[in-house]
């Protein structure tokens, strides 16, 4: 079986309201790792919002659930429709367009914060609370020239509810908009990545324990094009001490980003506690 770091520490009871594992994935890392190393890897499990495109649109969805052959928590009948990603954004009176370069940023995705509370409580088995603003929306910006590496080509704005909106000027109507495309949401279970250092750290002497581990319950989880919240499905680089707030692929949207795969937006771990987005960093991952 596989050694731990942290052999002699106590292993806590998970905390109330935490994400529930499902039966065949909590036996497949006890196979894998053993008891006591299993409890470890099972309190890093994060709890998420998986997006996709509603019923009614041309393509049922973008989530390739045939890529996850009995794969858990995609969305279904239960999804609750939380806004859209795409399309010109309700920015209210007094707000200027984001702007990076001296060029306006390109709206990904414009969420209202109560469906998604929504969605999160009533998919998700159990009981947790809603980590973000459950009221207004959440606006998502990107450089779409993602000529920023350093991390500073994105925005998120939450829209306080009831803000009266102001027209868009007319350089702003003229701004090639990505098309709307209306998503619903259901909370999905998501499993650290062996390029996640919680995950690595909890087996320091064998990289291939985390590596193969991590393959093994990827396989049996939801990788959508569009999360919310939860760990990152992709290669993107990890910004330390940062988590995901939302990831989009290129294959979710009618956009040309060369050849960017999808885009992601982080949060530090201390603004996420604090529930501030204003700081919030942006990666994106090349093909």
């Amino acid at each position: 079986m596989a050694e731990l770091v942290t052999t002699d520490t106590p292993v806590a009871a998970p905390a109330e309201g935490a994400p529930p594992i499902p039966g065949d994935v909590a036996e497949l890392i006890r196979a894998r790792v053993g008891e006591r190393p299993a409890a470890l890897v099972e309190r890093l499990f994060r709890s998420s919002l998986v997006l996709d495109r509603l019923p009614d649109e041309d393509s049922s969805d973008f989530s390739n659930p045939s890529d996850h052959a009995g794969a858990v928590g995609l969305p279904g009948a239960d999804a609750v429709p939380v806004g859209r990603l795409g399309g010109l954004p309700a920015l209210p009176a007094g707000t200027a367009w984001p702007e990076a370069g001296g060029r306006p940023m390109q709206l990904l995705a414009q969420l209202d914060c109560a469906a998604l509370a929504t969605a999160f409580r009533s998919t998700r088995p159990g009981a947790e609370s809603w980590p973000l603003p459950a009221e207004g929306l959440l606006l998502f910006f990107h450089d779409e020239w993602l000529s920023d590496f350093t991390g500073r080509g994105c925005r998120v704005l939450h829209v306080p509810a009831g803000a009266p909106p102001r027209p868009a000027p007319a350089v702003e109507q003229g701004t090639p908009a990505v098309p709307a495309v209306p998503v619903r949401a259901a909370w999905a279970l998501s499993a650290p990545s062996y390029q996640d250092q919680e995950l690595e750290r909890l087996f320091p002497d064998d990289f291939l324990v985390a590596f193969d581990l991590a393959q093994d319950v990827a396989e049996r989880l939801p990788r959508p094009e569009v999360r919310l919240l939860g760990w990152c499905d992709t290669d993107t680089g990890r910004p330390e001490g940062h988590r995901p707030l939302l990831q989009i692929g290129s294959g979710a949207l009618a956009v040309d980003w060369g050849e960017c795969v999808n885009v992601s937006f982080w949060i530090s771990e201390e603004d996420f506690a604090a529930g501030r987005l204003d700081r919030v960093r942006h990666g994106f991952e090349v093909a």
